[in-house]
């Protein structure tokens, strides 16, 4: 790749590829890792997001290179996500190579970890240094037992679910959408045991999306409450409502949120929920699959354990077989 030495450096923020290479996927994601928050704040200015604020996702034009979607979903942790096409992913990584901010390969697990027994037992301490849920530590834990288990088997059983366990290590995409005013911010508040969204009786007080990251019985997630759907809305609710169906489009899982005025949009994508909000209000007459009443914290716990069936079932944490965590 060709850099330019004229750029403007940035210190202190490394990056990566951190979705398949190659357009193997729709949209791509390149995480910014930055030394504090500072670091980040200069990156984000440099890459074409402007002041980018945690837990904040919206529509950034990337270097002019792909207008994109960008989310902080912490002081040291941004995401860019551009279209996947292999000439849009070169050219932002030129960029970011410009810019001073250094790739991030992966990491040799035997070198970084000379104490472990073997391979696998280097990865799982890797990759437990990375885990965002709580639920992975005893199953990456068990993980080194189980590969020696299973070379020293007569017959080696399958291997479990990787696709699935793997969100406890990277936490899944959770998309809340519905229309304008049904609650859907009071119920990220509920679910987050804190205020995190901007509450009121007024149709597009959310107008852009906010995320944060949510445990949600033991998984974590990366859950972003989007803009309320309405009719006549002015163009920067439009706007963001057009950036909320593309993560509708990547989201592991949806939340459809309506009440009993307003019902859950039918949802084209293959895991989603329906969720009835305000439900001490008014009766839900449509077919929901949870119904809750997030101030008084009533269903909570019920979307919680559906969320997490959906995204982790418990049938895959309990699989005795072995794990192929990394890779």
């Amino acid at each position: 790749m060709s850099v330019s030495l004229t750029s403007p450096q940035i210190d202190g923020v490394v990056w990566r590829l951190a979705s398949p290479p190659g357009g193997q996927a729709a949209i791509a994601v390149i995480e910014l890792i930055g030394r504090d928050g500072a670091a980040i704040d200069s990156a984000g200015h440099a890459c074409g997001m402007g002041e980018l604020r945690v837990g904040e996702v919206k529509l950034a034009d990337l270097f002019g290179v792909d207008r994109g979607i960008a989310a902080r979903w912490s002081q040291t942790l941004v995401h860019l996500m551009p279209h996947a096409g292999p000439v849009v992913v070169m050219k932002i990584a030129e960029k970011l190579l410009a810019l001073g901010m250094e790739e991030r390969r992966e990491i040799d697990a035997r070198a970084a970890y000379p104490e472990a027994r073997d391979e696998v037992e280097a990865q799982m301490l890797a990759a437990l240094a990375k885990a965002h849920s709580p639920r992975a530590v005893d199953l990456l834990l068990d993980q080194p037992r189980r590969w020696r288990a299973r070379a020293q088997a007569s017959t080696p059983t399958g291997e479990a679910d990787a696709k699935t366990l793997n969100r406890l290590i990277e936490p899944a995409l959770v998309v809340a959408v519905g229309p304008s005013n049904v609650g859907k911010s009071t119920l990220l508040n509920a679910l987050a045991g804190r205020a995190v969204s901007v509450v009121a009786d007024e149709p597009g007080t959310t107008r852009d999306h906010v995320g944060v990251l949510l445990d949600l019985g033991g998984v974590v997630v990366r859950y972003v409450d989007t803009p309320g759907m309405r009719i006549g809305a002015p163009v920067v609710e439009r706007q963001a409502l057009a950036t909320a169906m593309e993560l509708v489009n990547r989201a592991d899982l949806v939340l459809a949120c309506g009440d009993g005025d307003e019902p859950a949009p039918m949802m084209s994508v293959r895991n989603s929920i329906r969720v009835g909000l305000r439900a001490d209000l008014r009766p839900i007459m449509w077919q929901a699959d949870v119904k809750v009443c997030a101030p008084l914290g009533q269903g909570i716990e019920s979307l919680v354990k559906l969320a997490r069936e959906a995204l982790v079932p418990e049938g895959a944490i309990r699989d005795a077989r072995a794990w192929k965590f990394w890779g």
